[in-house]
């Protein structure tokens, strides 16, 4: 069952979000949608490159070449 949820926008605001809907080719609501899981998949994506970065440069990182995989697998 779909949930209603609201937004208070002034004019401009409004008006904004309608010339970015028809750049997008959909309404409003389903821009917004649209951009909010796009950003929180930036976001997690973004953490999980910071954790990496994190990992590999206190040398917590173990990383293979292709060779060592395929070696590694019996391959």
């Amino acid at each position: 069952m779909s949930k209603t949820i609201s937004i208070r926008l002034n004019e401009e605001e409004r008006a904004i979000l309608d010339e970015i809907a028809q750049i997008y080719d959909c309404g409003i609501s389903s821009m917004i949608k649209k951009l909010i899981f796009e950003k929180l998949e930036d976001d997690f994506d973004m953490q999980l490159i910071s954790e990496y970065e994190d990992k590999k440069s206190k040398g917590e990182l173990e990383l293979y070449n292709h060779d060592e995989v395929w070696s590694k697998l019996d391959l």
